[in-house]
């Protein structure tokens, strides 16, 4: 006990009673995405902690098994989809039956296609509460996706899409929204039991402490070029092309481009990156590390989409001591305070530009501290999943009170 008579952090958790999360999670193991570092991020928080007992379930290429940490992943067969690696999980029963099987407290979907049927078929009997975390807006996205087939065919492409998402997210316990704008998005679902909880960051990985100028060097890039960096998934929703606009009405050598990811526009970009100057394509970057120095080693990090929901790789940034120019209204814009970056209008290539322009003339060493502060003290992964997970004991709390009653 401390001095006080408060228990010490330790022993509280000791005293909780252990809990058995079963996360449904669709991502690509072998690419980046905000699930996968989401997931990646919480088997390194359960790590640490043992009254919690946690396993993930996976579309992937093969059945298999594997333990990380404290964290049992199982990967289940599935069949492939649009984005590179990623699989969708088709066989309901099969991950019903592993669900069952596990007997979990609670079950947290981060998936918004197919893996929810499996978790409301293995909740028919045994009422575990379900957590759908609502990481993309899937219908703006889709409009987004059908516009080149004109304004009517993508608003009906959306209102379809509305309608497919509602009857996930309704039969939801709680749906975590990861900004507070995403209120009026998710209401058009008919989902009313939502809780606004965000995403978060390593700042012991992310910080402006890993800037290296030799990973400038490598890439010829001059030490009074300002580089812009974007790192995330590369496909139409992302937009892209404002970035590309916007990079094309910068001054020619002042500024460097720099691109990382993957997705079903690495094609595009990379023949983009081959065809203008000052323009380089990386593509995934597997290890953590080599990103962390990547962001610490860039000048400015732009988000180019109105359909970010929240943005870990803003974050990411942030933490890194990059001011952001990203875009209003948008789960970007959410995050980023004004001292942090600069919001440009949605579609706007020269807006963007100035937001770019306007940040990279800001003082470089006070930018760094003060992003990484705001990163550091509001949003890292420890404080982030001690709400998540005193969310998920007070809905299983509330189960067993209705159990019993």
């Amino acid at each position: 006990m401390l001095p006080d008579g408060r228990a010490e952090v330790g022993d509280e958790r000791a005293r909780r009673a252990r809990i058995k999360v079963c996360d449904l999670a669709l991502f690509a193991p072998s690419s980046s995405s905000g699930v996968k570092t989401y997931i990646s991020s919480k088997i390194a928080y359960v790590r640490e902690r043992s009254d919690i007992e946690h396993v993930v379930i996976v579309p992937g290429p093969s059945d298999g098994l594997r333990t990380d940490g404290r964290t049992r992943v199982v990967m289940v067969r599935g069949v492939p989809s649009p984005y590179p690696g990623v699989r969708l999980g088709l066989n309901l029963v099969k991950i019903a039956t592993l669900i069952d099987r596990e007997a979990p407290d609670i079950i947290e979907l981060n998936c918004q296609y197919t893996l929810g049927w499996a978790a409301f078929l293995a909740t028919r009997r045994r009422r575990t509460p379900i957590v759908g975390v609502y990481h993309t807006d899937v219908p703006a996205c889709a409009r987004h996706w059908a516009m080149p087939a004109g304004k009517v065919v993508a608003s009906a492409v959306e209102r379809i899409v509305e309608f497919y998402e509602g009857l996930i997210y309704r039969h939801c316990t709680l749906t975590i929204l990861l900004n507070a704008r995403m209120d009026d998005r998710v209401a058009r679902l008919g989902v009313q039991r939502t809780r606004c909880l965000p995403c978060g960051v390593d700042p012991k990985m992310f910080t402006p402490a890993r800037r290296d100028p030799d990973v400038r060097r490598r890439r010829s890039i001059a030490p009074e070029q300002k580089v812009i960096f974007y790192a995330g998934r590369l496909s139409p929703e992302k937009e892209l092309d404002v970035l590309f606009s916007a990079f094309e009405r910068l001054p020619e050598r002042e500024f460097v481009l720099i691109i990382a990811g993957d997705g079903p526009d690495a094609p595009v970009v990379a023949r983009y990156a081959t065809t203008h100057p000052g323009v380089h394509y990386l593509g995934h970057i597997d290890s953590r590390a080599d990103l962390a120095t990547w962001y610490a080693s860039s000048d400015v990090f732009v988000i180019p989409g109105r359909y970010e929901t929240f943005g870990m790789a803003t974050l990411e940034a942030m933490a890194s001591g990059l001011p952001v120019a990203g875009i209003e209204s948008s789960g970007t814009a959410s995050v980023v305070p004004p001292h942090a970056g600069v919001m440009a209008a949605p579609g706007q290539a020269a807006d963007l530009a100035a937001a770019i322009r306007t940040v990279t003339a800001w003082d470089p060493d006070a930018t760094r501290e003060a992003c990484h502060g705001f990163a550091a003290t509001r949003f890292a992964w420890d404080h982030v999943f001690d709400r998540y997970f005193d969310t998920y004991r007070e809905l299983i709390a509330g189960a067993a009170e209705r159990g019993a009653a």
